[in-house]
């Protein structure tokens, strides 16, 4: 119809917007079942992908997150009918669906048979309801594990396995956390922060005036910094847990005659953090003020510069290029961090090949054991990029692949 909405009076308008609402879902519908379908027919391992999420994100224009959220589902609907039926039937919404489908695959441990049946029923014909939200939903799940919570086990408010935490970047590169813990844990966390969090001493008059959202907050930044400053944080991906920040030299510096020393470097206005993508080069800046500092020489393809080792570990320097070129894994569509990737010897070690920047690659588990057993291969190109060729299985004239390209290299 579009662009044709102005002939439509008040009443079609609206009778029009509620037909294409239904048309969407009928349509979030089918996508789900035909997930589920991918599911229990593997059909995307071959092509060298995770899972469906992964694979729909590498072939649509969709986040990562809506792909995971979409894959959930469909995994949580495969398993519970009854509730895929309300979904298909459209008494459901994606959100109210999820919510009652892992409720019914984590319902308390002393609730019987026939109890669980018509908590069911009560949450289905509940969340069916127009004036039913996800927040009045849970609240009913609430009240039924807590009505069920007694008998054998720890009480609900102490089940450390219903423990979750939620980390999503958002708009701006800022980060959501939502979560739920026991008792106990809750506790902890609190008696951390309690003493952080406490309002600053009155200063000339001036009282502290941040809300208690903001000084939980601003005490949660210095529980971080305090434990990396005390280094008890655990080694991952061959290093203590730290920020790594991208950036050109003519970005960090104001120095003019190191600009002009690097006059073709690239300057791009920006940094990048593997977690947190694009940072303001003043943040960059700040964190360059305490730090250790790893200089990283690109090429004019914006690849680090080879330094290989006789060794058949990457050294900490190596995988560090590594995460600048290849920003993680370097599988096409692949989202696994740098800290979460193996480095694969592209010319395998027990072959003769070195532990060159230009012989590696960062891999996933996944992506690490897809290149030792099967047929993909992954190759270095002459722009110094990972290139991935698939078996004749999956492309039969195996037309070669492009890997991930970090934003501020690309």
């Amino acid at each position: 119809m579009g662009g044709e909405q102005w002939k439509l009076d008040n009443r079609q308008l609206m009778a029009t917007t509620l037909a294409v609402c239904a048309e969407i879902h009928t349509l979030q519908v089918q996508r789900v079942d035909l997930v589920i379908d991918m599911f229990e027919r593997d059909t995307v391992l071959e092509h060298g992908y995770r899972s469906p999420a992964h694979w729909l994100a590498a072939a649509t224009n969709l986040e990562i997150g809506e792909c995971h959220r979409i894959e959930a589902l469909a995994k949580l609907l495969r398993l519970e009918p009854e509730v895929r039926e309300a979904y298909s039937s459209g008494l459901l919404d994606a959100e109210k669906a999820r919510q009652i489908a892992y409720f019914c695959q984590h319902y308390p441990k002393n609730m019987n048979p026939y109890d669980f049946e018509k908590a069911r029923t009560i949450l289905l014909e509940h969340a069916s309801e127009k004036v039913a939200t996800k927040a009045t939903v849970r609240a009913l799940i609430r009240r039924l594990e807590h009505l069920f919570g007694t008998g054998d086990g720890p009480p609900p408010g102490e089940d450390s396995s219903r423990n979750e935490l939620f980390v999503s970047t958002t708009w701006h590169g800022r980060v959501v956390i939502k979560g739920e813990f026991d008792a106990v844990t809750g506790a902890r966390l609190r008696h951390l922060l309690s003493p952080l969090s406490a309002p600053r001493p009155e200063t000339g008059g001036v009282k502290d005036d941040r809300p208690a959202s903001k000084r939980n907050a601003d005490a949660l930044d210095q529980l971080l910094q305090f434990v990396e400053a005390a280094g008890l944080a655990p080694v991952e991906g061959g290093v203590k847990p730290h920020l790594s920040v991208t950036a050109s030299i003519k970005d960090l510096t104001n120095n003019a005659a190191l600009k002009e020393l690097f006059a073709n470097s690239p300057e791009h206005g920006y940094a990048t953090e593997p977690w947190a993508g694009p940072i303001s080069i003043d943040a960059a800046r700040m964190l360059a003020c305490d730090c250790h500092v790893t200089s990283i020489l690109l090429d004019e393809h914006g690849v680090p510069l080879v330094h290989g080792r006789m060794q058949r570990t990457a050294t900490v320097a190596q995988r560090r290029a590594l995460a600048v070129r290849d920003g993680g894994c370097a599988f096409p569509a692949c989202s696994t961090p740098p800290a979460w990737t193996d480095a694969h010897h592209v010319e395998h070690w027990a072959d003769g090949g070195n532990t060159d920047l230009d012989n590696l690659v960062l891999l996933c588990g996944h992506h690490h054991r897809l290149m030792h057993h099967t047929g993909w291969d992954v190759k270095i190109t002459e722009s110094r990029r990972p290139q991935f060729i698939p078996p004749a299985s999956v492309d039969l004239f195996r037309t070669p692949i492009p890997g991930n390209r970090p934003d501020l290299v690309a």
